[in-house]
C-alpha cells in the first residue's frame, strides 16, 4: 500500500474524538499514529533494500575482479559507490527535512519573527494559531492542528496567545489561523465559521490549509 492510498484507509485516519481519548489515556494510539508508523516502516524498508542492492553490486564487482572477468571492475565500483553516496545524501536530506517538524510549537512575541516570518521561505510554509486558553473552539483547533502536524511534518505548525501576536487583537476573532509563505501571509482564517464550523472543522480546516499552501500572497491563487 502506497503512502497516498494508505492515507485514505479508515484504519489510518483519526477524529478529534480519537485524539482527545488518547490525550486522556483511554486509548494507546490513533489512526494518525498508525499512519506515521506505517509510512516510516515503508521508508525504512526501501532504504534497507537499497543498501542490500548496493552490497550485492559490490560483491559482484569484487567477484569479477578476482576472476579477471572485468578489467574495469575497480573503475566501475568507484563510479557505482560515488552514485550510491550521492543518492543516499539526497535521501537523508529529504528525510531530515520531512521529519523536521510533526508537532505544534508554542511561540512568544519575541520569537514570532524568527519562528514564523523569517522561517517561511520559498520552501517552508508556517501555520500560526492565535488562541486563548479556556475557549472550546480554540481547543478544537489545537486538536486539528496537532493531527495535521503529524500528517504534514514538512509544514511548520505553531501557536501563540492572541494578544502576544497582535496588540489589541479582538478576542471575538478567535480562533484565528494565519498561514505564512515567502515571508508573508497567504491566508487568514478567522473564527470557526471559516473553518467549516464545529461539525465540519476537521475536513474544512484541512481543505482550507491545503488551499492556502498552494498560494503565494493574500488574495492570489485559489
Amino acid at each position: 500500500m502506497s503512502f497516498f492510498s494508505r492515507a485514505d484507509n479508515p484504519e489510518f485516519q483519526s477524529t478529534q474524538w480519537d485524539e482527545a481519548q488518547k490525550q486522556y489515556g483511554n486509548i494507546e494510539e490513533t489512526g494518525l499514529d498508525r499512519l506515521a508508523a506505517a509510512n516510516q516502516a515503508e521508508r525504512d524498508g526501501i532504504a534497507n533494500m537499497e543498501r542490500l542492492h548496493a552490497a550485492e553490486k559490490l560483491e559482484e564487482f569484487h567477484a569479477a575482479a578476482m576472476e579477471g572477468e572485468c578489467d574495469g571492475a575497480g573503475e566501475d565500483e568507484a563510479q557505482f559507490m560515488q552514485e550510491y553516496r550521492r543518492k543516499r545524501i539526497v535521501e537523508m536530506q529529504a528525510t531530515a527535512k520531512a521529519s523536521k517538524f510533526g508537532s505544534v510549537l508554542d511561540i512568544s512575541a519575541d520569537s514570532f519573527r524568527q519562528e514564523v516570518t523569517d522561517a517561511a521561505d520559498g520552501e517552508l510554509s508556517v501555520v500560526v494559531h492565535l488562541f486563548r486558553d479556556g475557549r472550546e473552539d480554540c481547543a478544537m483547533v489545537d486538536h486539528l492542528l496537532r493531527g495535521l502536524a503529524k500528517k504534514h511534518p514538512e509544514t511548520k505548525f505553531t501557536r501563540i496567545f492572541f494578544s502576544n501576536a497582535i496588540a489589541n487583537y479582538p478576542e471575538a476573532n478567535l480562533p484565528t489561523i494565519l498561514v505564512y509563505k515567502d515571508h508573508d501571509i497567504v491566508l487568514q482564517m478567522v473564527t470557526l465559521e471559516q473553518l467549516g464550523g464545529l461539525a465540519g472543522l476537521e475536513k474544512g480546516g484541512e481543505r482550507l490549509l491545503h488551499r492556502a499552501l498552494a498560494k503565494r500572497r493574500v488574495g492570489r491563487g485559489a
